[in-house]
């Protein structure tokens, strides 16, 4: 039986849209498959994505549903709501994706009599999406200290993550608009612009508020980890970071986790 699952996406918008494709290309290895279909394809839909918060998207879902067979579908959602059994919160992952979905499938669809989705075109010459499978991740790491910048980019090269670098807050925000990363290091005391400064703009841009952000610092007070937390941080590490935090923090960030080299390391 066919194991590839046709979705049309309600009002996500365009920079999480390919996040969603990124997810979507990792179930090519798994039990269920799943592909987004565009307007002209939307009659061959078996699953519904819908973000509510797009008042436009969710009357063109309102209608859609009336013209045909109602849809099962996935909310995106802070928690279920309105009753619905399945939904996915931000930041998208793959396991919040494919688990909701995968859980739709397996109680709504498999077994169901359902129709071929048309296979999905593949294109020989487009790269693998960058940021999802292990090994293709990119980290920009942003510290003004050359010897915290090579012990950072050992420890990543282990990860088989590629490591890009800055000095500065203003330098960092210029590599950012220009690229994206999966995973951001950031130093609390820089040049200009500190720490504090680029995660609180990171985090209040809807491009790039979903980028984990680890703060690195030389003190451990209290007082430094509330502040992150406010600037809204993802994690943090005390320098010298010790390799098992910083391999626990790595898994932690990033879905799927980094597969890692012997950890035996040198600068």
């Amino acid at each position: 039986m066919d194991n590839s699952y046709a979705v049309a996406i309600f009002g996500i918008p365009d920079f999480e849209r390919e996040m969603v494709e990124r997810i979507f290309s990792v179930s090519q290895s798994r039990d269920h498959v799943y592909r987004i279909v565009d307007q002209a394809e939307l009659d061959t839909a078996e699953i519904a994505l819908l973000d509510k918060s797009d008042a436009d998207a969710a009357g063109r879902y309102d209608q859609f549903q009336s013209q045909r067979q109602a849809l099962p579908t996935v909310l995106v959602a802070s928690s279920g709501e309105n009753g619905c059994e399945y939904w996915v919160k931000r930041p998208f992952t793959v396991t919040r994706m494919l688990g909701a979905l995968d859980r739709l499938v397996e109680e709504q669809l498999s077994g169901a009599d359902r129709r071929s989705a048309p296979e999905a075109p593949t294109r020989l010459d487009s790269p693998a999406p960058a940021g999802i499978n292990p090994g293709t991740y990119t980290a920009l790491v942003v510290d003004d200290s050359l010897p915290v910048r090579q012990q950072v980019s050992v420890a990543l090269r282990r990860a088989s993550i590629t490591a890009e670098f800055a000095e500065s807050g203003e330098q960092a925000l210029q590599l950012i608009a220009a690229r994206r990363y999966d995973i951001v290091f950031l130093d609390i005391v820089l040049p200009g612009k500190d720490g504090y400064e680029v995660c609180k703009a990171l985090k209040s841009n809807e491009k790039t508020r979903q980028i984990p952000i680890v703060m690195l610092t030389a003190k451990s007070s209290a007082s430094d980890r509330v502040k992150g937390e406010v600037a809204g941080c993802d994690a943090y590490l005390t320098k010298p970071v010790s390799l098992e935090a910083f391999d626990k923090t790595l898994c932690e960030c990033l879905d799927p986790p980094p597969t890692f080299q012997s950890k035996s390391v040198g600068a």
